[in-house]
Parts: structure tokens; C-alpha cells; sequence
């Protein structure tokens, strides 16, 4: 290929169980025109499942298809590819059952690189597929950066489906849909109880309690809540204020803010600036001057030192 060394090609690596709705993701996003940018497009499709890609989509987007079986899925295979197609970006529907590390591991045709790894999970499926596959649905969970479970229905079990995610990836990205693709609501898909006589919230799930709280306040006034957050005491505080939080990242490693609801609590000077803390506090909403209208604050009933969550940063 006759470009510059630091030119990268893109892989969109989509992984998923057979049936997990991998060919219809993908075939949606190209019809969203996502990668239209991109004048030369590669779909290399690892499984053929019953659903089967539009001739006509792939040709009115610029698109050449290859099917892999996994013995070809090596690194003579790939730049035999590359020289042919001479790719702008790269879409992998890779297969299952396949080991992650194979394409890591597969040395690629210069400049080619992972961009971004989605794995997808029918929501249906995954209690018998998680009983049963376990092994096999973690290692394509560690790595990725982001999971949907699609196939979503109110009244399932969606935030143990989120622990069990969270907890072999901590910085994973959860997201849930409906059998027509739509996003759940936040109240559809909250990973703790709102009703449970103390909110437990996980590390993992600090990022969409705040949001939830900040959204509808009114659901919380009163509630109890639990968490780990890193005390904030600065001297425009009042004596009993501080502020347990935690550092959010939006979109890049430049773009952090720590995020955290202003708290009282009559024991503030045990507490050092950055310490990590356990927080068991009651919710309401007022008027505060922060926050120049009304808005959630925390009346903390105890405060314990805590160890710092394995993944110290929240991802939205």
C-alpha cells in the first residue's frame, strides 16, 4: 500500500454469538450512513447466520464483502486482502466462537489497528448462554468497549446482566435495547434498586446513579443512598460541606471533571481532601448557591474510609 506509515485504517471489530443480531447492527449502521465518509469500505464477515446482507446496500455504500473461514483468517489472508481492496476502514462480523486474542493476535497489514470493539448479547439468551458459555461470552466482553444487549424487555434482571459485564470490564460501555432497536430508558435499565430500603450503588455504576439523580430528583428525595466516592473540601465550602465524587471522562482522556452532589455532615474535619470514603447519606433537594436553582444534596449520616474502586475513572 502507498501511504505514509502513520496513516491507520480502522477495524470495527462487531463480535457476538450466533443469532445475536451482529448482520442486522451492522447492515443498520452502514444504512445510517456511519462510514460513509470512507471511499473504500472492506466487510470481512467471519459466520453466516440466517440473516444476509442487501447486495444493494453493500453496493450503493461502497462496499466489498469477503467471507473468512477461520483457517483463512491469517495475516497472508489479510494483506492479500489489503492489497486487493486497498480498504479505507475495516468492519469485522467476527465469529463467537472464535478465540478474541486470534484477531489481536493475527499480524495485520500495516497501519490496519482496532478502532473499536463491540460485542453484542441477545438479552434472551443470555441467562443459558452465561450458564453455559460463560468462558467463552467473558473473553469477549475484557476486551471490548462496548456491549448491547439487545432484545431488552422491561421486567428482565438488567443490572445483574450490567454487573456481570462491569465486573470483567470496568470501563465497559452497557447499553440496552429494545426488540426494535430503540434505547431503554435510564429508569428501564438502572442496575441497582431504587426502592430497596438503602440504594446500593457499584463502582461501576456511580456514572448513571448521578445522572438518574440529576434528572429526576423528585424519585430520590427522601432515599437513602450508598456509594464510593473521593472527598472535595475547598474553602468556599461552608464548614459542614464537602462534596464526594467522583472523576468523569466524557469522550477523551483532556475532556475529565469530577462530578459529585454537595453533601453535609457534622464530622467534616476527619475527612482529607481526595480520601476515598464510603457514604451513606439521606437525598433531597434544595436550594443551594452552587448550584443557583434547586437541586439533589446529600445529608450524609456516615462517612467511612474506603479503598479506591479498581477503575478510579467513570465513563459516560
Amino acid at each position: 500500500m502507498a501511504q505514509q506509515e502513520e496513516y491507520q485504517i480502522p477495524i470495527f471489530l462487531i463480535n457476538g454469538q450466533l443469532d445475536s443480531g451482529k448482520t442486522k447492527f451492522i447492515s443498520d449502521t452502514i444504512a445510517m450512513g456511519q462510514f460513509a465518509e470512507a471511499q473504500k469500505k472492506l466487510l470481512i464477515v467471519c459466520e453466516e447466520g440466517e440473516e444476509e446482507y442487501s447486495e444493494k446496500l453493500l453496493k450503493d455504500n461502497g462496499i466489498d464483502m469477503v467471507v473468512l473461514e477461520k483457517e483463512e483468517f491469517t495475516e497472508e489472508k489479510l494483506k492479500e486482502l489489503d492489497k486487493q481492496y486497498d480498504p479505507w476502514i475495516v468492519i469485522v462480523e467476527y465469529n463467537g466462537m472464535w478465540e478474541p486474542s486470534l484477531i489481536g493476535e493475527t499480524a495485520k497489514p500495516r497501519g490496519w489497528q482496532i478502532y473499536q470493539s463491540i460485542t453484542l448479547i441477545d438479552a434472551c439468551s443470555f441467562n443459558l448462554q452465561w450458564n453455559n458459555m460463560r468462558s467463552i461470552i467473558a473473553e469477549s466482553v475484557k476486551y471490548a468497549d462496548l456491549v448491547i444487549f439487545n432484545r431488552s424487555k422491561s421486567g428482565m434482571d438488567l443490572g445483574s446482566y450490567r454487573r456481570s459485564m462491569r465486573a470483567l470490564n470496568p470501563s465497559l460501555q452497557i447499553v440496552f435495547e429494545d426488540d426494535k432497536g430503540e434505547m431503554l430508558s435510564i429508569a428501564e435499565q438502572l442496575p441497582y434498586d431504587v426502592n430497596a430500603p438503602i440504594i446500593e450503588v457499584d463502582d461501576g455504576d456511580y456514572g448513571i446513579w448521578y445522572m438518574d439523580v440529576s434528572e429526576r430528583p423528585e424519585i430520590y428525595v427522601g432515599k437513602k443512598v450508598r456509594f464510593k466516592g473521593q472527598v472535595l473540601k475547598n474553602k468556599y465550602f461552608k464548614d459542614k460541606n464537602f462534596v464526594p465524587g467522583r472523576k468523569v471522562m466524557t469522550c477523551c482522556a483532556d475532556d475529565t471533571q469530577f462530578i459529585g452532589y454537595i453533601s453535609f455532615y457534622d464530622n467534616i474535619a476527619s475527612l482529607e481532601n481526595r480520601q476515598w470514603v464510603w457514604v451513606t447519606a439521606t437525598i433531597k433537594n434544595e436550594f443551594q448557591m452552587a448550584y443557583k436553582k434547586k437541586g439533589p444534596v446529600l445529608y450524609a449520616e456516615t462517612v467511612e474510609p474506603a479503598e479506591p474502586p479498581v477503575e478510579e475513572m467513570v465513563y459516560f
